[in-house]
């Protein structure tokens, strides 16, 4: 019986017909681990709320405070007034906190600056607005406290949507947020104040602007 040299045709079937099944398996999981990415890390990206105007205010040194010199950098802007016995203390404090986090993160100065807006003009001088930055260890090379008039203030204040009305105790009431702002100077999130302030979402926001 003479052998033959043909090569196994079943050998060479069988190999084809796994082939493709295994093929579409990789396929199907290389997508699944795309879909799960998405979900678990990427981001959605930050809407832009609204654009800002630039403005003026006087900073505690007594000098001028332009809007437009923090381009390109992500802002954190509050609006306090220093005689405030709650809230705004809370805030700052909070923010000082955060302000630690973004030096960690080699952030603070370079690409995120803080900007507090005190709205008191007759009590809010800039020594006041000095005492009150050291109090709470504010680093004041990237955190801007500044002051205005009462028409320049409520200017700005409307601008950022935020209510501002003296009350019969002296004090303010007033809107209890905080701006997130891109390099752009355009309005991307609103953050609580005080308590309502949750700082871990607030850093992840930031590093997501500044990464931008």
């Amino acid at each position: 019986m003479k052998e033959s040299n043909q090569p196994a045709i079943g050998a060479r079937g069988n190999g084809a017909k796994y082939t493709i099944p295994l093929l579409v398996s990789a396929m199907v999981l290389a997508l699944a681990g795309v879909l799960v990415y998405k979900l678990v890390w990427a981001k959605e990206p930050i809407p832009v709320l609204k654009q800002l105007d630039n403005f003026t205010l006087q900073n505690m040194n007594g000098d001028t405070f332009s809007f437009n010199d923090t381009a390109g950098k992500v802002k954190l802007v509050s609006f306090i007034f220093t005689h405030c016995p709650d809230v705004c203390p809370a805030t700052t404090y909070l923010m000082a906190d955060l302000q630690k986090d973004l030096k960690q993160e080699e952030l603070f100065g370079e690409k995120v600056v803080f900007v507090t807006v005190a709205f008191d003009h007759e009590r809010d001088t800039p020594e006041a607005l000095q005492q009150y930055a050291g109090k709470y260890g504010a680093d004041t090379s990237g955190w801007y406290f500044v002051r205005g008039g009462e028409k320049e203030i409520r200017q700005v204040a409307d601008m950022f949507g935020v209510y501002i009305q003296k009350n019969k105790q002296g004090l303010y009431d007033h809107s209890m947020y905080t701006f997130l702002i891109d390099g752009e100077n355009r309005l991307r999130k609103l953050h609580g104040m005080a308590a309502d302030m949750d700082l871990e979402q607030l850093l992840a926001d930031i590093k997501q602007l500044a990464g931008e």
